[in-house]
């Protein structure tokens, strides 16, 4: 073969595996690792409330970490299974989160049928950020000054006896039937679209009791306006340590009250799960994270994405059995 000849082979296949980097450049330029833009993170209330301020405080950690921008949106609307349902539809996208909580999660997919998202295949869990107990309060006039006297007075009634929720679906609802039914009384909800109005019928006298959010409650409990007789959650309330648990009460196994995580899709890549699941754990180790989260009257928690998942479906059996009529009297 001539000098010549080898000359043009040799542009040619320079030229060729030119055209070939070309090609395939767009495609290793598509492969930046994650987050390469900015990061929403939903919220299904409106702004002020607990998830809210969860969100925002683990927003601006979460953007320090990644070295991207991430905005809390808040799409309330539905008791937040509009936002979830958003989250759920946006499949395959990290760069569309979710501050998720127990009603949307756990609750709705067993009291809606067509609720048009199913929390365990259509959403990927990352990590639990707080649980919030409720405390089992009455009138600072109300004579009983235990839960043994107030489920025993419930008990001799005779009638339905009323009580407050601040919504169907709510985990004070649930724990107050929970309640019912493990202690033995006939009682009818009478729902509000908030906690105070509900909170408002205690102080008034015009029900007897009702279980509540602690930091709802904490100011008329400081006040001497209310009285606590039980917390729900497995051990004391730190904000609450005199007050004995269900469980110190007699009701065995006896757990309910709020709690939040960090969802996101389903069909993320198993890489960009652990980057968003090591963050958070950074984020909730930070001491000033954690004391903003235990004013909230909500321990500083965190757990494992399969964790995480096994919580859902046992607070969906938990439920669905007190929706049943099921849960056993003490």
């Amino acid at each position: 073969m001539s000098r010549a000849r080898q000359l043009v082979r040799r542009q040619l296949l320079q030229a060729g595996l030119a055209a070939s980097a070309l090609a395939i450049a767009p495609r290793v330029i598509g492969q930046e690792p994650f987050p390469n833009k900015r990061i929403r993170l939903l919220v299904g209330f409106q702004p002020g409330g607990i998830v809210d301020t969860l969100a925002r405080l683990l927003a601006e950690r979460l953007q320090k970490n990644l070295g991207q921008p991430v905005v809390v949106e808040n799409r309330p609307g539905a008791g937040a299974n509009l936002a979830t349902g958003l989250v759920a539809r946006a499949k395959g996208d990290p760069y569309t989160l979710l501050l998720g909580s127990s009603g949307p999660l756990a609750i709705s997919p067993i009291m809606e049928s067509n609720l048009g998202f199913d929390p365990l295949t259509d959403l990927t869990p990352i990590s639990l950020i707080a649980k919030t107990p409720l405390v089992v309060v009455v009138s600072s006039a109300s004579p009983h000054r235990d839960l043994a006297a107030l489920t025993q007075a419930l008990r001799k009634t005779g009638q339905d006896v009323l009580y407050p929720t601040p919504g169907v679906g709510s985990p004070q609802l649930l724990a107050q039937e929970a309640y019912r039914q493990r202690a033995g009384f006939p009682a009818t909800p009478v729902h509000f679209n908030s906690s105070p109005p509900a909170i408002l019928s205690i102080l008034s006298g015009e029900m007897p009791f009702t279980i509540e959010n602690p930091l709802l409650v904490l100011p008329q409990i400081r006040a001497g306006k209310m009285r606590a007789l039980a917390v729900t959650s497995r051990q004391r309330a730190p904000l609450l340590p005199e007050v004995p648990t269900m469980i110190e009460s007699g009701y065995d196994d006896f757990e309910a009250g709020g709690w939040y995580s960090l969802m996101a899709p389903a069909g993320i890549p198993a890489d960009v799960v652990n980057r968003l699941h090591t963050e958070t754990l950074n984020a909730l180790r930070e001491p000033e994270m954690a004391r903003r989260i235990a004013d909230m009257a909500s321990p500083n928690i965190s757990s494992t994405p399969e964790e995480l998942r096994a919580w859902i479906v046992s607070e969906m059996q938990r439920w669905r059995s007190v929706l049943s009529g099921g849960a056993k009297k003490s």
